[in-house]
């Protein structure tokens, strides 16, 4: 599906979009700054680093009261496997279920890698409403200036998050009430033959509000690492937004026109959450190139677009198998000498 969709994506770009020129690509690539195009792919490597890093600050801080052994946590790879399997599943279904599984393999505790890995995703929210926020407020007139779908799409994604963190702020001051309009929600669909497994549901439900609580409760606990956590979170947002901006700088672009750059990418990384498609694909593309289109010198938007999005997306997707790979082959020799020891 992963590699359909990357297929698609792409051909849609080319073939559909009137500012794609090969020639012009090439001459672009063939005069751009070297320079800034290195700068971005460490952009895409910081994207990699930054999450595992907030995940090595959470862990080490939310394990270390506990009776166990000292838990050795290897960030960069629960990064990886997140990012990966986020960007080849819909909805990023797959993202902390693979993440979790390096994490029991590390010897965490399942019940406390779900508790670390709820609470990284909700900073890892907030971060991002943050960001569509100071998006909007780079470049409103841009936003407003995109076609109708691109801007439903948008708000779509602000609303969506938004309401993720405002579910988050709920459960920690009115948990019951959150509770009972979720479990009435159930049933009514349930009623309505909408829902199926009732039970298993409501199951889910309670399950998620405890893990909720909890992170409520740890972060009074551990307000230090927790805002060390955060602003890791939201510079791997600024890293994914700062690819398309050196790309830009890369290809001449004037640096009076950065903000609106930066902004545009910044209502991009909101906007792929309105729809559940795996790594945003086809959204991405078309919002990135809806909000280029509206910045003068960008002579071809589908030319940026495709090398922004070339380096931030499927060259880290590359990149992260190759740390999942690595990373599963070195977790298991480690196992072997735990055993044998």
């Amino acid at each position: 599906m992963f590699l359909v969709l990357m297929v698609l994506s792409i051909w849609a770009v080319v073939s559909r979009s009137g500012s794609y020129s090969l020639s012009l690509m090439k001459e672009t690539l063939r005069t751009s700054n070297p320079w800034w195009l290195i700068a971005a792919v460490l952009g895409m490597f910081c994207n990699v680093i930054f999450e595992g890093l907030a995940l090595d600050v959470l862990i080490r801080a939310l394990t270390k009261s506990d009776d166990m052994p000292k838990i050795h946590p290897h960030g960069l790879l629960y990064s990886a496997a997140d990012i990966y399997f986020s960007a080849i599943t819909p909805s990023a279904s797959a993202g902390q279920p693979a993440s979790a599984f390096f994490m029991r393999r590390d010897g965490i505790p399942v019940a406390k890698s779900a508790v670390i890995l709820v609470l990284n995703m909700l900073l890892y929210t907030g971060a991002l409403v943050l960001v569509g926020a100071i998006g909007f407020g780079l470049c409103p007139d841009i936003y407003y200036g995109m076609d109708t779908l691109a801007q439903i799409l948008i708000l779509i994604g602000f609303i969506f998050l938004l309401g993720l963190c405002t579910i988050f702020v709920l459960v920690l001051k009115k948990e019951q009430w959150v509770k009972h309009m979720a479990v009435a929600a159930i049933s009514l669909g349930a009623k309505l033959h909408i829902i199926r497994h009732k039970q298993s549901k409501i199951d889910k439900v309670e399950l998620a509000i405890r893990q909720y609580k909890t992170c409520s409760d740890l972060i009074h606990k551990n307000k230090t690492p927790i805002t060390v956590a955060f602003f890791l979170n939201l510079l791997q947002r600024f890293s994914l937004v700062s690819t398309t901006v050196l790309v830009y700088l890369a290809f001449g672009g004037s640096v009076s026109n950065l903000s609106e750059v930066i902004g545009v990418q910044c209502l991009v990384l909101v906007g792929v959450y309105s729809l559940p498609i795996p790594g945003g694909m086809g959204v991405a593309d078309y919002l990135l190139i809806s909000g280029l289109s509206q910045i003068e010198d960008v002579v071809s938007p589908a030319n940026l677009e495709l090398i922004s999005r070339g380096i931030s997306f499927y060259s880290c997707i590359a990149l992260t198998i190759v740390i999942v790979v690595v990373g599963y082959i070195l977790q298991k020799k480690r196992m072997k000498r735990h055993h044998e020891a």
